[in-house]
């Protein structure tokens, strides 16, 4: 919950209209990276343990891997077929998306993305559960059927009830376990063995 609250405070400025924030000097809301570069102003926040202490220098730290980050994301090679994962190609979205279940504690986070590798290096979250082909409608969707377990306040947080512990079976079942050697924080028995 730290890390959603020093998101909010470190990317508060983005939704105003005058670009008064803490890093609005160094920060440029049209660089393609912004969103990455903030990322990592967040993780920068979340190691320290206070959003106040991040200070211009860690700011342009976190400019420089944002920007890294990102090209690394633009260079991504998309995942193949036999990678553990049975993707099929969608004539509406990019064939490359995937939702994606990961736990962080006792909440689990379904996402989209077509940069899968990167975007967990850029989550580090505690175990994969489960990945799905499918795109930001497939996603929405998801998130209509597990509203009653929402974290209230996030937008992509859920609780690990039931029923969303049977999905992430059922997900499992049907296109096989993540990729191997994806970035997680660590190894461990995970909801599902709970």
């Amino acid at each position: 919950m730290y890390k959603v609250r020093a998101q909010n405070l470190l990317a508060q400025h983005a939704h105003e209209e005058t670009p008064d924030g803490p890093f609005a000097h160094l920060l440029d809301r049209e660089d393609p990276a912004y969103p990455v570069i903030l990322q990592a102003l967040v993780d920068f926040a979340f190691e320290l343990g206070d959003p106040n202490a991040v200070d211009d220098d860690m700011a342009k730290a976190a400019i420089r891997i944002g920007r890294a980050r990102y090209e690394r994301q633009q260079n991504e090679t998309p995942l193949e077929y036999g990678t553990g994962l049975a993707l099929s190609h969608d004539e509406q979205g990019d064939p490359r998306a995937v939702v994606y279940y990961i736990r962080r504690g006792a909440l689990v986070k379904i996402g989209t993305t077509v940069h899968l590798r990167s975007r967990m290096a850029a989550l580090l979250p505690e175990e994969i559960l489960a990945i799905e082909p499918g795109d930001q409608k497939l996603e929405a969707e998801r998130h209509q059927a597990f509203r009653a377990l929402r974290v209230p306040g996030q937008r992509e947080w859920f609780y690990a009830g039931r029923e969303l512990q049977d999905h992430i079976r059922e997900t499992l079942a049907q296109h096989g376990p993540p990729p191997a050697g994806l970035p997680t924080l660590q190894s461990g028995d995970g909801i599902l063995n709970a």
